[in-house]
């Protein structure tokens, strides 16, 4: 399956969802992600656990895109059939980057690089580079303690979140491309999956929000 928004294409394993972060109606927001919880968990009683923090995942990736007006929001269903696997993607519109001295991947990106200590950007400790044929990427990420309460006991999930800016082709901006999991518990085999997503991306010419089988 691929999808395409402001141009840049990915080639996602398994089933995925599409959401409209920036719905006028954040119920119906709720409703599609009980719908997808549903679809992906079942709704035997010995799942609700595991219903219950899918669900509370994805409403948080889906509060985060909204409140950073992320242009569309995928979730995960399975990576492989019968392979649950809760995973939000969001891609939010370029910014520009200045000063910059050309629109080159590596003067755009070092350019970035150089704002960063100076902006309220979290994590900049983790920051690695990757490399694809038609951009510069950088990564940062971070594992962040969540208490979910539980038949009346407090318990501690860990959430992966990782912050991918691409350059742009030919232009003085970068684009924003965050993946989050309530799968923090095995970040490494995460970080793994979500670059492998990243190394098979690409920028395209067609039109954003065509989506290509």
């Amino acid at each position: 399956m691929t999808k395409t928004t402001a141009n840049l294409r990915f080639r996602l394993p398994g089933q995925w969802y599409r959401i409209d972060p920036n719905a006028d109606d954040e119920a119906l927001v709720h409703a599609r992600i009980d719908e997808i919880v549903r679809d992906a968990v079942g709704v035997a009683d010995d799942a609700a656990v595991i219903r219950r923090r899918m669900r509370d995942g994805l409403r948080d990736a889906a509060t985060a895109a909204r409140a950073a007006s992320a242009e569309v929001l995928l979730l995960c269903r399975e990576v492989a059939p019968g392979v649950p696997t809760p995973i939000s993607l969001s891609v939010h519109a370029p910014i520009t980057i200045t000063p910059s001295i050309g629109t080159s991947a590596e003067q755009v990106m070092r350019a970035f690089e150089l704002s960063l200590p100076h902006t309220s950007e979290p994590d900049l400790d983790s920051a690695q580079r990757i490399e694809l044929a038609d951009a510069l990427v950088l990564r940062q990420h971070v594992i962040t303690p969540q208490q979910i309460e539980e038949g009346g006991e407090s318990i501690v999930q860990n959430r992966l979140d990782a912050r991918y800016w691409y350059t742009v082709p030919d232009a003085k901006q970068v684009t924003l491309v965050h993946m989050t999991s309530p799968l923090g518990e095995i970040p490494h085999a995460m970080l793994r999956f979500f670059d492998a997503i990243v190394a098979a991306s690409s920028w395209a010419v067609a039109e954003a929000g065509v989506e290509r089988r």
